[in-house]
């Protein structure tokens, strides 16, 4: 793994100086010096660039965004600005101590940190290897985090190696453990998968055994001498289904064949005078004969002779057009009902629309319908 990527070991003489220096200037600007950022890895470099950028308040200092725990970032104020970062008063520079062991930890196989505890200064410093990092000058070592010096477990500090070498042996070696154990965990869960299939076929196999409350018949796969017989009765019942169509009354037919009454004889009833005053008058318009008409009962009209129509196609005729006559009329009334109701909604409408109130739009009706009355009177 460690040919991918082929680091230095990294020299805190040359690293540490310049970013202490920025270190003391985090109360001075809100915003980072220039000679910090490269310094700083490509994530916390734009971390620190952004958010510093959007800060809710001037005098809030950039330093806790070098820490990505917000618990821990709280606390490197406070340490900063203790009397252990004053520069010396001859060289300028802060002072930190010997050195701790360096040490090393490859996450992945392009992922490779460094540390250094400045255990004087009571900060951590974490490295991180950036191959091609043009913004930084090139490939180097860049800082990925800046945490107090507090607060390490032994869990966490036995991930960190003396050597890159050791660092990239132990990355192999829990590699291949972990592959290990995802292939064994990989084989649980097919014969675990494999297990609920079987269970899952065992239990849908339950229905297949179990009989049915009607046993379907058995045939056999050889042709029967009946099967014309069968075919003939198939299509004769599917023929009945079909027809029973054929009876029933469409919703949208008007003519009704079970609402026909037949041929009625004549009434007791008066119910025939009509069509005795219709064959009447049909008789009298085919022979030139006029006569008062009568409609008085069965009796009287039966008594008065006339001569009959030559054919009983003029009655039906006529009576014909008695009824296309009072259907017309009928229909001219109603359509006048409904334009004259259809205007007056349309000019009430029209009155809201102006603005005119209902109070006065029926006065101005009754106004109107008062002057027609003046006019029926007058003529």
């Amino acid at each position: 793994m460690a040919h991918n990527i082929p680091p230095a070991d990294l020299d805190p003489r040359n690293l540490l100086p310049p970013l202490l220096a920025c270190l003391l200037t985090a109360f001075v600007s809100p915003r980072p010096p220039p000679a910090l950022l490269p310094l700083l890895s490509p994530i916390l470099r734009q971390r620190v660039q952004l958010l510093s950028a959007t800060a809710a308040s001037p005098s809030e200092s950039w330093l806790p965004l070098l820490c990505w725990e917000s618990a821990q970032a709280s606390k490197l104020a406070g340490i900063v600005e203790s009397s252990a970062f004053e520069p010396h008063p001859v060289s300028g520079e802060i002072e930190y101590g010997d050195l701790g062991d360096l040490n090393y930890r490859r996450l992945d196989e392009e992922t490779l940190q460094s540390r250094v505890i400045l255990h004087e200064l009571r900060i951590i410093i974490i490295y991180l290897w950036c191959e091609g990092d043009q913004e930084g000058g090139g490939s180097g070592w860049r800082v990925s985090e800046l945490s107090p010096a507090e607060g390490i477990s032994t869990a966490e500090a036995q991930e960190w190696c003396n050597t890159i070498s050791e660092a990239n042996e132990r990355a192999r070696r829990t590699s291949a453990t972990n592959g290990e154990e995802h292939g064994r965990s990989s084989l649980t869960n097919g014969v675990n998968t494999h297990q609920d299939e079987e269970d899952d076929d065992d239990y849908w196999a339950q229905y297949d055994t179990t009989p049915g409350r009607t046993p379907a018949i058995k045939r056999s796969p050889a042709p029967s001498d009946n099967s014309n017989a069968v075919d003939h009765h198939r299509t004769t019942s599917d023929t009945d289904y079909y027809a029973q169509y054929a009876q029933v009354q469409p919703a949208m037919d008007n003519h009704d064949p079970s609402e026909e009454l037949g041929n009625l004889g004549p009434s007791s009833l008066n119910g025939d005078t009509m069509i005795a005053v219709a064959s009447r008058l049909g008789a009298e318009a085919s022979n030139g004969v006029t006569a008062p008409p009568t409609l008085g009962g069965t009796d009287n009209a039966v008594g008065i002779v006339h001569t009959r129509p030559s054919s009983s196609s003029s009655a039906s005729d006529t009576v014909a057009r008695l009824e296309d006559s009072a259907a017309s009329q009928s229909h001219a009334e109603i359509a006048i009902q409904q334009h004259i109701s259809s205007s007056l909604k349309s000019l009430y409408r029209l009155a809201r629309a102006t603005g005119i109130e209902r109070e006065e739009f029926d006065r101005l009706v009754k106004t109107e319908l008062d002057t027609l009355g003046l006019m029926t009177e007058d003529g």
